[in-house]
C-alpha cells in the first residue's frame, strides 16, 4: 500500500497538496494515485489543495469527476481548495462545480466539516417495518377524517325529492278528497244498499203473507 506523505487532516477531510508534474502542472495520474490510497484507507471526504495552480487539463477535470461519483455512493465528497477564478470557471464549464464542493479558505472546510458532524449526531432511530406501515395507515385516516370533516353536507336533490315536493304544493282540496277521507266517499252508497235490503225484506213477507193465507 502506498504510504501517503502530501495530505494532512482538516476537519473531516483528508487535504491532498496538488501533484505537479516535471513542467509544474497538475498531475491528474498521481492525483488519482494518492486519491486511490486515501479510498483504500476508508476515506470518505477527500479534498485537493489547489492553491498557487492556476489551470487544469482536461485529464483533471476527468478524475475530478470519476472520484466524485465514487465517493457519491458512499455519502462521501471531493473538495477542492482553490480562489483561482479561471479554476472555478472552469469547474463551472465542466458541470463539476455543483457536485464537488469548492471551498476558498481552510476555514471554509473546517466550518463545512463542524455542520456535517452536527448533521451526522442527528440520527433518526429507524422504526420497524410493522410500525412504520401502522404509523402511516394512521397519518393517511386521519388526513381523510379531516378531509371529510371540512366537506359540507349535501342534501340529495334527486328525482325523488323533486316528486315529493310536487304533491306538497298540490291543491289541499284535491287531497282532501282522495287520500286523506276514503271512508267519505263510500257513505252514499251504504245508505242505498241499507236501503234495497229494507224494501227487498218488506217485500219478502208481503209475499210470504199471501201465500200462505
Amino acid at each position: 500500500m502506498v504510504q501517503l506523505k502530501n495530505y494532512r487532516e482538516v476537519g473531516i477531510f483528508d487535504l491532498l497538496s496538488a501533484p505537479l508534474n516535471p513542467i509544474g502542472a497538475f498531475d491528474a495520474e498521481s492525483f488519482k494515485v494518492d486519491v486511490r490510497a486515501l479510498i483504500n484507507k476508508k476515506s470518505n471526504f477527500i479534498a485537493v489543495d489547489l492553491t498557487g495552480i492556476d489551470f487544469l487539463y482536461s485529464d483533471a477535470y476527468n478524475a475530478l469527476m470519476l472520484f466524485q461519483k465514487e465517493l457519491a455512493t458512499t455519502g462521501g465528497v471531493i473538495g477542492i481548495l482553490t480562489n483561482n477564478k479561471i479554476i472555478i470557471d472552469g469547474l463551472h464549464r465542466a458541470g463539476l462545480d455543483k457536485k464537488v464542493k469548492l471551498f476558498t479558505t481552510e476555514a471554509a472546510l473546517m466550518d463545512f466539516s463542524t455542520h456535517s458532524t452536527a448533521i451526522k449526531d442527528d440520527v433518526e432511530i429507524p422504526l420497524d417495518e410493522s410500525i412504520r406501515g401502522a404509523v402511516s395507515m394512521n397519518q393517511v385516516n386521519s388526513n381523510n377524517v379531516s378531509s371529510e370533516e371540512k366537506k359540507p353536507h349535501k342534501r340529495a336533490t334527486g328525482r325523488f325529492t323533486k316528486s315529493f315536493n310536487a304533491i306538497t304544493k298540490e291543491d289541499s282540496s284535491k287531497v282532501t278528497s282522495g287520500m286523506q277521507t276514503p271512508f267519505l266517499d263510500d257513505t252514499s252508497s251504504s245508505h242505498l244498499l241499507l236501503w234495497i235490503m229494507i224494501i227487498l225484506f218488506v217485500a219478502g213477507a208481503l209475499i210470504a203473507y199471501f201465500v200462505l193465507k
